[in-house]
């Protein structure tokens, strides 16, 4: 198998669990009306560390499997993730791509941007739109502390895992990320 269908097997496989989680945590957090998301966490990996066919691939994936499990239309996750891959993957090369610090911060960005790109878009299907802003900043403010905690060991279990299998990322220079 090419190790670049093993990376984005590899890091699907992640994203399930990572989505499994958010879902029992989310369910533990129903009763206060509050809801996890963590699409960052999704993306930040694949954009800091994998070529760009790849790292696209397991974007617009993971966009696909988050649009699948959403209410709204098919195609605005994926539009949305694969945006953010594409504008993180373009600035990388500013970036200390190694440090956790770094991944879990882009990680938090990213997911600030879906976020309220996705409150942009639905602002106007709510019923009372004044009401739904704090619930919004609760679920964002929410979101991005549970993208901090669950950040480093999210980004390290993403690259053990393909370490483990043989498939971690390569620099040009043939050096291992």
């Amino acid at each position: 198998m090419p190790s670049a269908l093993r990376q984005v097997l590899i890091l699907l496989a992640c994203a399930g669990g990572l989505a499994g989680l958010a879902g029992q945590f989310n369910h533990a957090l129903s009763p206060l009306a509050l809801t996890v998301t963590l699409p960052g966490l999704l993306i930040a990996y694949p954009a800091l560390r994998l070529p760009s066919a790849t790292g696209l691939t397991t974007a617009l994936l993971v966009g696909l499997w988050l649009d699948a499990a959403s209410p709204a239309s098919f195609g605005r996750h994926a539009a949305l993730l694969g945006l953010a891959f594409c504008l993180v993957h373009r600035m990388r090369w500013r970036l200390p791509r190694e440090e956790a610090l770094v991944g879990v911060v882009t990680a938090i960005f990213i997911n600030l941007a879906v976020f309220v790109a996705l409150a942009l878009l639905d602002v106007g299907d709510l019923p009372d739109s004044g009401s739904a802003g704090a619930r919004l900043l609760a679920d964002l403010l929410v979101s991005q502390l549970a993208t901090a905690l669950v950040g480093p060991w999210f980004l390290a279990l993403q690259h053990q895992s393909l370490r483990l299998a043989g498939a971690a990322p390569v620099e040009p220079s043939g050096r291992l990320l």
